[in-house]
């Protein structure tokens, strides 16, 4: 770049278009060379070939950006001195130093002038190719979030001064201003383009202004001057034109609408578009603050918890109405083009749009908000409003085939880089492509295009590739066979004979035909059935039951309560039909367990279904932070339980997750949510009963939540504690002016220390339990704290010391060995922890080693005589079972009250105790070895089965079931198939094992 020219930018010798109109160009030439010389301005640059060449192709095709030049010539000049950047931040800082006290007139003028200034640094930051798109449309996004921004605290504040409304904060006139703009579309997606109408919404808060007699009369008529200060035309132009018709109900609701409406609205009347466009929504200005409360209110409309499929039939229903009320030529659309007629490829895209057209920006557009609708409720990551961080996302989790992806953002760009020099042309917003075959050449050259043939070789390339992603992956296909449930009654038996399905499924089909599932009562139901019908009787066919499994999902049919949606789920997912068929075959445990918690199966969609783990933490704190009472959040989290409870058990049956591991998740999660909606329960009830100075509660987990064991369907062996200080008898009430009354306000009551703890346990508990239509969160089990069931809910820490140093049972503290802390202060867990461990070794008679093992042993015996086993698949009685595993441990631990040997996990307890000399190598080996394989047996029927497996389990173990039990406990055996014979073959020689083991360490029992 020549020295004389530091002044002018590199990016003025970027690849800029020729002038498609040669006579304009030399005639704006001349008007910059008249100007500037006049000025004596850049007298160096006029005489440079490349900036001459730039002035012409602005000149030369696009009318608008030459007279924006010539009317802020000393802008311009500004631009070529720095760069596009640099110009955009000093007119953004200039804006700011506006006054809302000035004349309407005056922030009118302010307004547009802005508006043409960084349109003008936003077109030649895009024609040179210095910006990219994210950086062109954030401009003027942000463009339009100011401008409105400053109107609105302009008409707010001269209103405040003519009595019209109070503000809160007259120097900051929008702060907790009850009046809420909402940007929709492009702006809420900070995707603005070149001319863009900017979508709003406006909202007011009735509760913000009390005793205004016609709020909303106000704010509809703030809402019109808002609209005409932005959207009026003078010599200055305009500022943005608005659109508020994505408002609820626009054409009966007002302008400015109330929240409690609105959000009533979008509760009980809102439909799929309307999730689509607030998918996009977001405060730009006025009250912010009030802004995202609103759509965190309105958050469950948006983001459906449970995936539903039927959002992008309604997408593509949505495209179709476009079509028709666009009249875009059907014929014409299907058009496919070949590099051979270039003419005749041109003809097609005259006059075309490439927004809402065949292939368009639209459809890229849906694309990516029907993923979102479907996956986003699910996944909050996945809940970016911009189009091309969308599709990103959804490649990199695998919901959304890369290379697919790929060229929809390719496209994307392309074609809104077409939509911006449209409308560069004239400020108009249009999206159609030149009527006419030399305007299409001009527009050509404006792209930079050396020939108009590779652009419409390109453009047509792009809009082909969008067009047959969006229909490949969102338009459903048609089933122009006859329906298999209209087929008469021998045609049908014939068609099952072939599928090699028995006779009585017959009457299954006849009930679906006459509509026995009331879900599939709806022709939307019914259809979907029709469509998905002969896939799933192809896919059941191929299992060894086919009639079971056809029972099976009759049953799921039966309980779901939103058919639509399970069978959308199976319609756009294939795949999942044969997964679902494998796993229900498997366990009618879990095929009833899908029936009643439906929302289940959308784990079925994830390939690796633990790599894809919700981060529990953070969603259970988004389930907890917006409701106001606890009992609110139990629906949330009960479905999470189950959801992540099948989870878990599916990666175990498919040998994705050893049972170890999932016993470790699902201790996590329970612990995760005791620990989350214990601070919710005390938060609330610190709100009716105050605090307690210095008190804390704990949770002490036991039994298999304690030792990190948990299986499927197992409760929680709980104990709560609390502690405070001598001093503290009762709660404190929090007095909002301490000058004023010293009595309870608001409902608040004072409890004593013991009555407050009680009542937060009962809750907590209450909140566990909470019985729904397929059971609660946790079965709960507070037996094993002091005094056992006769005792308080609540325990305080100096009664717990005192009753284990006094009076506790040597089964209490063998169930101590598993105790965990949890919950409630740092420093009181610490306390409980020591406490526990001065239990288990300095206890009266804690080294009483004789009389601790006698004591196991007589429990021992009694328990074979009170509770033999239920079956000989009951491996916690059994003779040499899982019991007697976990007694060994326990007893051990307690003869060696030393820390050191001690660890709530039984396998791990097992390794301490052989190191430290308590239990010799080898049989703490079989033991850790006996202990891992009872417990898997136990888990794998409880998924197959639930917690009672059937007595004649011969008949229910498939080769399916046998192949899984194969992989979990007998790895080792060289066996191409597990039988029943070989199964109660190792579990007898353990059994025997663990017995022998029980005799030599605890006593010997007949």
């Amino acid at each position: 770049m020549p020295t004389q020219l530091t002044h002018v930018q590199h990016w003025l010798y970027q690849n800029w278009p020729a002038p498609a109109n040669i006579d304009a160009a030399n005639q704006f030439l001349e008007d910059i060379k008249r100007v500037w010389t006049k000025e004596k301005k850049n007298p160096t640059v006029l005489k440079q070939t490349k900036f001459i060449e730039f002035i012409k192709a602005m000149g030369g095709n696009s009318p608008y950006l030459s007279n924006l030049i010539l009317k802020h010539i000393d802008f311009f000049d500004f631009i070529l001195a720095s760069d596009p950047h640099e110009a955009c931040i000093e007119t953004f800082e200039y804006l700011r130093t506006y006054s809302f006290q000035d004349s309407r007139q005056a922030i009118a003028r302010l307004l547009r002038t802005t508006k043409q200034k960084i349109a003008l640094c936003c077109a030649i930051a895009d024609i040179g190719n210095i910006w990219s798109l994210e950086e062109v449309t954030l401009t003027l996004s942000t463009l339009a979030e100011t401008t409105l921004h400053i109107a609105l605290n302009h008409l707010l504040y001269h209103a405040s001064l003519s009595h019209k409304i109070k503000l809160k904060d007259i120097e900051d006139p929008s702060k907790e201003s009850g009046f809420i703009i909402l940007g929709m579309g492009k702006l809420g997606a900070k995707e603005l383009n070149y001319s863009s109408d900017i979508d709003l919404i406006i909202l007011y808060d009735p509760n913000q202004h009390d005793n205004h007699e016609d709020l909303g009369t106000f704010f509809v008529r703030m809402t019109k001057h808002l609209i005409s200060l932005m959207e009026e035309r003078d010599e200055n132009g305009y500022v943005f034109r608005t659109d508020l018709r994505l408002r609820p109900d626009p054409s009966s609701s007002p302008l400015a609408v109330s929240l409690p409406a609105a959000i009533s609205y979008y509760e009980s009347m809102g439909q799929t578009w309307e999730r689509s466009a607030m998918s996009k929504a977001r405060p730009v200005a006025g009250d912010i603050h009030a802004g995202y409360e609103f759509l965190e209110t309105i958050r469950p409309f948006i983001w459906r918890r449970h995936l539903d499929f039927s959002v992008i039939d309604d997408i593509h229903t949505i495209k179709k109405r476009i079509d028709h009320h666009k009249n875009f030529n059907t014929e014409n659309s299907s058009f496919f083009f070949t590099e051979t007629n270039a003419h005749e490829n041109m003809n097609w895209l005259l006059g075309r749009d490439v927004k809402l057209g065949y292939g368009g920006i639209r459809e890229i557009e849906f694309c990516a908000q029907a993923l979102q609708l479907v996956w986003g409720g699910r996944f909050p990551e996945l809940r970016d409003p911009a189009t091309v961080n969308a599709l990103k996302k959804f490649s990199l989790k695998a919901l959304f085939p890369e290379q697919k992806a790929t060229q929809l953002i390719h496209a994307y760009y392309f074609l809104r880089k077409i939509e911006h020099r449209l409308q560069m042309r004239e400020d108009f917003q249009t999206h159609s492509l030149p009527q006419n075959r030399q305007d299409f050449v001009n527009f050509s050259i404006f792209l930079g295009y050396d020939t108009p043939y590779k652009l419409v070789q390109d453009l047509c390339t792009s809009l082909y590739q969008v067009h047959c992603i969006f229909k490949d992956e969102f338009s459903s296909p048609e089933n122009e066979q006859t329906p298999i449930l209209d087929l008469p009654l021998n045609t049908l038996k014939c068609y099952l004979k072939e599928k090699k399905i028995p006779d009585e499924a017959v009457q299954i089909l006849q009930s679906w035909h006459h509509n026995r599932p009331r879900t599939l009562r709806t022709p939307r139901a019914r259809s979907l059935l029709e469509k998905i019908l002969p896939q799933l009787l192809d896919v059941f066919s191929s299992q060894k039951n086919p009639l079971l499994i056809l029972q099976r999902f009759d049953n799921i049919l039966e309980k779901h309560s939103a058919s639509t949606q399970f069978l959308s789920l199976l319609e756009r997912n294939p795949a999942l039909i044969g997964r679902l068929a494998k796993i229900i075959s498997i366990s009618p445990f879990i095929a009833e367990f899908i029936a009643n918690n439906p929302c289940a199966i959308d784990v079925l969609l994830e390939a690796d279904i633990l790599k894809t783990r919700i981060n529990l933490k953070k969603t259970l704190q988004k389930y907890l932070d917006p409701v106001n009472t606890f009992s609110d959040a139990i629906p949330p989290l009960y479905t999470l339980v189950r959801s992540e409870e099948f989870r878990i058990s599916v990666a175990c049956i498919e040998n994705q997750s050893t049972l170890n591991k999932a016993s470790i998740l699902r201790t996590s999660m329970a612990n995760a949510v005791m620990v989350a909606l214990l601070n919710k329960i005390a938060q609330e009830h610190q709100e009716k009963y105050g605090t307690v100075p210095g008190g804390s509660m704990c949770i002490i987990v036991l039994g298999k939540a304690g030792s990190w064991e948990m299986a499927f369907g197992s409760d929680l062996d709980l104990m709560l504690i609390y502690d405070h200080p001598e001093t503290v008898q009762e709660s404190e009430i929090s007095i909002p002016n301490p000058y004023e009354s010293h009595q309870p306000y608001k409902g608040q009551k004072i409890l004593s220390v013991n009555q407050y703890y009680i009542r937060l346990t009962q809750k907590f508990i209450t909140a566990l339990t909470s019985a729904r239509a397929s059971g609660s969160l946790y079965e709960v089990d507070m037996r094993l704290r002091p005094s056992g069931s006769k005792g308080p809910v609540a325990v305080s820490l100096s009664s717990f010391i005192n009753y284990h140093e006094k009076k506790a049972w040597t089964w209490e503290r063998m169930a101590l060995t598993r105790a965990r802390v949890i919950g409630g202060s740092h420093c009181l867990r610490l306390r409980v922890s020591k406490a526990i461990t001065h239990a288990l070794s300095h206890a009266p008679n804690a080294r009483n080693d004789r009389q601790i093992l006698e004591d196991v042993k007589q429990m021992r015996q009694r328990l074979i005589k009170d509770s033999p086993p239920s079956s000989p698949w009951d491996v916690k009685h059994l003779n040499g079972g899982l019991m007697e595993v976990e007694f060994i441990a326990q007893a051990l631990q307690l003869i060696a009250a030393d820390t050191t040997a001690q660890h709530p996990c039984t396998r791990f307890a097992f390794k301490r105790l052989a190191r430290q000399g308590y239990l010799k190598q080898a049989d703490a080996e079989f033991l850790i070895h006996a202990d891992e394989f009872w417990r898997n047996l136990q888990g794998l029927l409880r998924i197959f089965f639930g917690k009672n497996p059937p007595k004649n389990l011969a008949d229910e173990l498939t080769s399916a079931i046998f192949k899984i039990m194969k992989h979990h406990l007998c790895p080792e055996s060289k066996k191409e198939h597990l039988s029943l014979e070989d199964l109660e073959t190792k579990s007898l020689k353990i059994a025997q094992h663990v017995r022998k083991l029980f005799n030599h360490y605890i006593g010997h029992i007949d």
